[in-house]
């Protein structure tokens, strides 16, 4: 009697036992408990979290360079890169409903003021930045960084590796950096802190999260940069890149709404001018 056999080979890779994820959890773990000490005041707090992270970045490095090898001997499949592709989307989401719930503070607190705030939106007592001064070129500077890593990225498609892919990132992350920086002189001259009223508080959490997604994505094109100069892209093996790509556009487009609806309309510009206009 003939046995059949209806084994069929998996079209994922399986992944070998790997001592990474343990260490990571370990790393963060430890961070976490280092930084409730430095809440409590605990002698040497900062070593645990300076440690912590330093062997964070250490374990992160050889779990991603593992998986970069895996890659290149021929393991990512069609069906690994979906996989790549679904998880990355749905990281995108998650961080969408991270900055969703700022906005939903943000439209609760400023289309209803109540007393405690003078029934006023900006709040009596504060003065809100101007949003046609760094915040409108900061909105200009990210908006062309976006154009530029789009033009990377069609170079890589073009398979321009050498000039056009490298000067597109080059320009981006620069600008990114530049953003930082201007982020960086608007707070030391504003004249409000997180501590004024909820206006403050909400301000600085939803622009503050915001600087530091850029800072993370700053560091994802120096990191992507640096995999395409020693060639690790191709036309049909970018994954990498694209992630790269979508992550900053999400930064952008969370900046646009940012800028128009906590600068212009919640800043109160667009009543100021409407105000100015009627009054002339």
């Amino acid at each position: 009697m003939k046995i059949l056999n209806f084994v069929v080979r998996s079209p994922y890779y399986r992944v070998s036992p790997s001592p990474w994820p343990p260490l990571v959890a370990f790393c963060l773990v430890n961070m976490a408990i280092g930084l409730v000490s430095w809440m409590y005041r605990v002698n040497y707090s900062i070593n645990i979290i300076l440690v912590g992270g330093l062997l964070l970045v250490s374990c992160l490095y050889l779990w991603w360079r593992d998986v970069l090898r895996e890659g290149d001997q021929g393991y990512h499949s069609k069906y690994v890169i979906k996989t790549y592709r679904d998880g990355m989307i749905m990281f995108i989401v998650s961080e969408v409903m991270f900055f969703f719930s700022f906005f939903w503070a943000f439209f609760h607190s400023s289309l209803s003021p109540n007393v405690e705030v003078g029934g006023n939106w900006p709040p009596c007592g504060i003065r809100s930045p101007n949003a046609f001064s760094i915040p409108l070129l900061n909105t200009w500077v990210l908006v062309t960084s976006g154009i530029s890593v789009n033009y990377a990225h069609n170079s890589l498609k073009c398979r321009d590796y050498d000039y056009g892919s490298i000067i597109g990132m080059i320009f981006t992350i620069v600008c990114g950096i530049f953003f930082v920086k201007l982020q960086y002189m608007e707070y030391f001259s504003n004249s409000f802190c997180i501590s004024d009223s909820v206006y403050g508080s909400v301000f600085y959490m939803l622009t503050g999260f915001h600087g530091a997604h850029v800072i993370f994505g700053t560091l994802f094109l120096m990191v992507t940069l640096g995999r395409l100069w020693f060639g690790h892209f191709l036309l049909n093996r970018r994954f990498g890149f694209e992630a790269c790509v979508w992550y900053w556009h999400f930064v952008d487009v969370i900046w646009i709404a940012v800028y128009i609806f906590v600068y212009v309309w919640g800043g109160g510009q667009l009543f100021d001018l409407w105000y100015k206009y009627w009054e002339g």
